[in-house]
Formats: structure tokens, C-alpha cells, sequence
């Protein structure tokens, strides 16, 4: 009964043990973004060259995208694209993806990676918290999450598999999250970002109307134009269980020292984000 309900927690994180990919998330029931949001994310394209898969990423400085740590595969080619909303009349070009940091501790892997562009950019970036914002993010009640992935659900609940052409974006509340820290399944794991749940620095969030799912993974999630989160996991059941992200606080010394970022990085996204 116990490792039964493990299982059913494991579950509840939308993580299987198949592979990765599983891991991947999409905003469900979403619309639209606006054109003067979210100029920051980013498409990153993964593939082997027969396969790829889709995840999102966050500009958070002029060299640097905020994502997660499994959208990474080894071995495997990724691609970023820039600029793909509202984007120019042209496909965005894409670049690839060689220079990539994991954070790392004593526990393991933790869900979260920082991706080095080969030339930097001019395009508007996300601000990260301050100390302030930081130090109350408790207190948020809602939070902005956006990707490319599905906004359909089948009859039976299950995530659609539809790709729209247009970033959609969605809100979604603050709520607590499934405890994972006496699940022997997830303890033993040989998925390290399957273990990384029993120790990581995780937040949550759930609707009613909205949801992530494949696709979206490493997307951001915004409140006051300020990035709070990262998208991890969540459950193939549209709006049944709440989906996890990365705590970008509780990563913010790692992640400033790592893209160099300080007191007077220039934020670029100030008069063109609203989440």
C-alpha cells in the first residue's frame, strides 16, 4: 500500500519512469499571449535527428536562457529560437546550443539549467526578483505561465495533442504542493530529476481552466514581469493535480553568479513586459 501510494504522488507530479520527455509541459485552455508579452521566451527544439521534442525557455540577461535541466539530453542537438512572439513576418532563426550549466549539490541534479548563447542578443529580457520580491514571493497568490503545447483535453481528461501556431499564456493560483520526501519509489529512482523531487526547491500551481503539458517545460512563470519560476512537472489530466516549478529564488546567487549577472544589468524588459 505505501509504495501504491508513492505511485499515485508520483503520478500526481505528472513524472513517469519512462524517460525525460515525459517530463515535458504544455499551458492547456490557455489564449493567446498578448504582443507585448513574453518577448522573451524562447523555443528550444531537441533532436537526435529522427526524434525531437519541444520545450520552453526565459531571456534573462543579453547571453543567457533560464530553463530546465531535463530539456538537456546528451548527445542530442538543441536549437533555440528567439524572438518567436509576437516574432517578425519571417520564421525566427535558431541557434545552436553548446555551452549548458546544471545546477548541482550535494543531493544531485536540480530541474534547473542556465543555456549560453553563442553571440548575445538585443532582445528585451526577463528582470529576476529582488531581494524584496524574494523575500515575500509567499505571498503570491497568481502567477503568468506560456508555451507552445496543446490547449484541447479529450473526452476522458487526458491533455490534447494539438500545437497551436501561437504562444498561448495562462494564470494560474499558487497552491501547496504533493510531498515527495518519504517516497522510497522517487528516492530510488534512477531518473535523477525523478529523485531531484525529494530535494529540490519547488513551488506550485493549479487551475481549474488552466494546466501545463508537454511542450512547455523550462517555460516561465511571471508575476509583475519579474520570473519567479521555472516549469517542471505537472499530470496528463488537464487541471487534477498542480504542476511544479522551480523555485528561481532559492537558485538566484547560482544563477546570478553563473550568467554574470549584477547591480547594473541593464533590464531591457521594463517598458515592453506585463507578464
Amino acid at each position: 500500500m505505501g509504495d501504491m501510494k508513492c505511485l499515485l504522488l508520483l503520478l500526481c507530479a505528472g513524472v513517469t519512469v519512462s524517460s525525460d520527455v515525459d517530463l515535458q509541459k504544455r499551458v492547456i485552455r490557455g489564449h493567446p499571449c498578448g504582443n507585448g508579452e513574453r518577448g522573451y521566451h524562447v523555443m528550444l527544439i531537441v533532436s537526435d535527428g529522427t526524434d525531437e521534442y519541444l520545450c520552453g525557455g526565459s531571456l534573462i540577461s543579453d547571453s543567457y536562457i533560464l530553463t530546465a535541466a531535463h530539456c538537456w539530453i546528451d548527445g542530442w542537438q538543441m536549437t533555440a529560437f528567439l524572438r518567436v512572439h509576437p516574432g517578425p513576418p519571417d520564421p525566427p532563426q535558431g541557434v545552436t546550443i553548446t555551452d549548458h550549466q546544471i545546477y548541482n549539490d550535494r543531493n544531485g541534479r536540480h530541474d534547473i539549467m542556465l543555456l549560453k548563447l553563442p553571440q548575445p542578443t538585443n532582445i528585451p529580457y526577463i528582470a529576476l526578483p529582488n531581494k524584496q520580491e524574494c523575500r515575500t514571493r509567499h505571498n503570491l497568490q497568481t502567477v503568468r505561465v506560456a508555451g507552445y503545447g496543446p490547449t484541447t483535453v479529450f473526452p476522458n481528461g487526458t491533455k490534447g495533442n494539438d500545437r497551436p501556431r501561437a504562444l498561448h499564456c495562462g494564470n494560474m493560483s499558487v497552491v501547496n504542493c504533493p510531498n515527495f520526501a518519504n517516497c522510497v519509489f522517487v528516492q530510488t529512482s534512477p531518473d535523477p530529476y525523478i529523485r531531484s523531487l525529494t530535494y529540490a526547491h519547488i513551488f506550485c500551481g493549479q487551475s481549474n481552466t488552466v494546466d501545463t503539458a508537454k511542450g512547455d517545460s523550462g517555460g516561465g512563470v511571471v508575476n509583475n514581469c519579474k520570473i519567479y519560476g521555472v516549469i517542471s512537472n505537472g499530470v496528463n489530466r488537464a487541471c487534477a493535480s498542480p504542476a511544479g516549478f522551480m523555485d528561481v529564488c532559492e537558485y538566484k546567487s547560482w544563477i546570478k553568479r553563473k550568467a554574470g549577472i549584477g547591480a547594473l544589468n541593464k533590464l531591457r524588459n521594463l517598458f515592453s513586459c506585463f507578464n
